[in-house]
């Protein structure tokens, strides 16, 4: 900004102001006022302008950026990712299309194809429109499933499964996108090979997880009703999710990936009140 100084001088006889700086001559204070024009430059805090303003007074405002993703507004009808995660288990369409064993659409959730017509030119792939389909490539290998007690059974009493699947993390590409894809098992489908089935939420915990005596009933359990060799399975559903670096956000679809299948021998087993050991009694029952 402009600012007038006012300098009280005097200058003798013919003395310029040079030269009565440089000492060559005296000056005296007459007491007379001489106003000098000095440009001094003031600094003032900078203030960044206000980027939702646009125009006017010969100021560019600058173009607003795009707000960034709140990863927990992002699941379908609003929920939470425990909530999205919970329902996944048992309502495959809650994440988009789902996919059953096998890889046929579940009712209900077919997508139809549509193609972009030569007016309307194809967009730019968007990484949050990825399907299960998309990120099948990531998917965990098949984990493994036991029986208990080590693949035998006792007719009418509980066979213990278990399958250790957990949740699974890998990085890679989705339409030429780097991202990394996570898959979660949402739950377990058990086929028992008697034709009984019941899906769980959980993998199974072993007896002495649970620290059970052997035969034990456990969410997973299930008990055989006669003497043979079973093929028990099982299918995991995973829920997907990727993050393309601005936070996780929800894959359509659940992967089904099945595990096993175990055999299981089913035996039976009579007792019987005894009164002396096979020692005392070598003929006795059961000796």
């Amino acid at each position: 900004m402009l600012v007038t100084l006012l300098v009280a001088a005097a200058l003798s006889g013919g003395c310029s102001f040079a030269a009565s700086a440089a000492g060559n001559c005296e000056v005296q204070n007459s007491g007379s006022s001489v106003s000098i024009g000095a440009s001094r430059q003031v600094d003032r805090p900078s203030v960044a302008p206000d980027r939702g303003s646009r125009g006017g007074g010969g100021g560019g405002g600058f173009a607003p950026q795009e707000p960034v993703r709140d990863p927990n507004a992002v699941y379908p009808g609003g929920r939470t990712r425990d909530e999205w995660l919970a329902q996944c288990a048992f309502d495959l369409s809650c994440a988009g299309a789902g996919v059953a064993p096998g890889g046929a659409p579940l009712p209900g959730t077919e997508q139809a194809d549509v193609q972009p017509t030569e007016a309307e030119p194809e967009a730019q792939p968007d990484v949050t429109t990825a399907t299960i389909d998309d990120v099948a490539s990531f998917a965990p290998a098949p984990p493994r499933m036991v029986g208990e007690p080590d693949g035998v059974g006792v007719v009418g009493m509980p066979t213990n499964f278990v399958v250790d699947a957990t949740e699974h993390t890998e990085r890679g590409e989705i339409f030429d996108i780097p991202v990394t894809v996570r898959f979660t098992p949402v739950s377990y489908l058990f086929d028992y090979g008697d034709g009984a089935t019941q899906e769980t939420t959980s993998p199974g915990t072993t007896w002495d997880d649970l620290d059970a005596p052997q035969f034990t009933a456990t969410e997973t359990s299930h008990s055989y009703g006669e003497t043979d060799e079973f093929a028990a399975s099982v299918t995991i559903r995973y829920a997907a999710e990727a993050d393309a670096g601005f936070g996780w956000f929800p894959i359509a679809g659940v992967l089904a990936i099945d595990a096993g299948p175990v055999t299981v021998r089913v035996v039976d087993v009579d007792t019987a009140l005894v009164d002396r050991t096979c020692e005392e009694d070598p003929g006795g029952p059961g000796c």
